[in-house]
This record gives C-alpha cells, sequence and structure tokens, in this order.
C-alpha cells in the first residue's frame, strides 16, 4: 500500500511538472526554474513576462491580457489571484467593456495565500503581502501590507 501512495504521490509532481511545461512555452518570457506546486490556471499566456526562481502554489489564477510582469524570487501562494483586466465601470450599465492595466511585480516578493492583486498595480522589490490581502494601489520597496484593502503595517 505505501509503494502505492509513492507512486501516486510522484505522478501529481509529473503531472505539475508538464502543467508547468505547457504554461511556460505559452509565455511571452520566463526565467530559469519556474515551478508550480499545484493546478494553476494561467489566461492570456502571451501577455505574462516571469523572471527567475517563481513558484507557484495550488489554485493560482493568473488572467494576463493587460500584461503581467513578475520579477525575480517571486513567490505567488495558494489560491491567489492576479488579474490585469477590469470592467469600466462608467458604461457597465449599458455596455460591458473591459479596461486593461498591466501589473508590475518587482523581486523578492512574496504574495499571500488568497491574495488579490488589482489591475494597473506595480508592486516593488522586497515585499510581503499578508495572506488574504487585496491589492487596490501601488506598494513601495521594502514593505509589508495586509488587509482588504492592503494597508503598510512596516517598512523594512
Amino acid at each position: 500500500m505505501n509503494l502505492i501512495f509513492k507512486l501516486l504521490k510522484k505522478s501529481t509532481y509529473l503531472f505539475y511538472d508538464l502543467q508547468g511545461f505547457l504554461h511556460k512555452i505559452q509565455l511571452k518570457s520566463y526565467g530559469n526554474n519556474i515551478k508550480f506546486f499545484g493546478t494553476c490556471y494561467i489566461k492570456n499566456h502571451q501577455y505574462i513576462e516571469i523572471g527567475d526562481n517563481v513558484t507557484f502554489n495550488d489554485g493560482a489564477y493568473l488572467n494576463g491580457l493587460g500584461g503581467i510582469k513578475i520579477g525575480n524570487n517571486v513567490s505567488i501562494s495558494a489560491l491567489s489571484i492576479i488579474v490585469s483586466t477590469k470592467l469600466d465601470t462608467k458604461v457597465f450599465r449599458t455596455k460591458k467593456i473591459h479596461i486593461n492595466e498591466r501589473i508590475v511585480i518587482g523581486n523578492n516578493v512574496h504574495i499571500g495565500a488568497g491574495s488579490i492583486i488589482l489591475p494597473g498595480i506595480k508592486v516593488g522589490n522586497n515585499v510581503i503581502i499578508g495572506a488574504g490581502s487585496v491589492v487596490t494601489k501601488d506598494i513601495l520597496d521594502n514593505s509589508i501590507v495586509v488587509g482588504n484593502p492592503a494597508k503598510l503595517i512596516r517598512k523594512n
């Protein structure tokens, strides 16, 4: 029985590696050592750039329609959402028009589980985004933010 569980676990990680390979070949650009630990959902790959040493965990969702650039040494925790397109609220009653805005995530960033990064956001370098945070404004370098909406709790 133990052998069966080991084989299942190994096949699961092989599936994640295959999924990661399929995601990578569709991206605009990608660096070295990108890892997928679980099933991730990526739309509009062709507008997404990923640096070196980036990890994605279970249920991470990216929609790159407006463009997403992710720096080096970034971890994207489980169920995080990064969406670069939004509904135009000026005309939403009569038309469903979307506005695409590029998201830029710097180097050495940790995005906590269940966090949401909205269109047009710039996340600086050396940033921690706490679990469950909703990022509605740019985040400066060397910051820790938490909450909904995300607020600065400490500068490093």
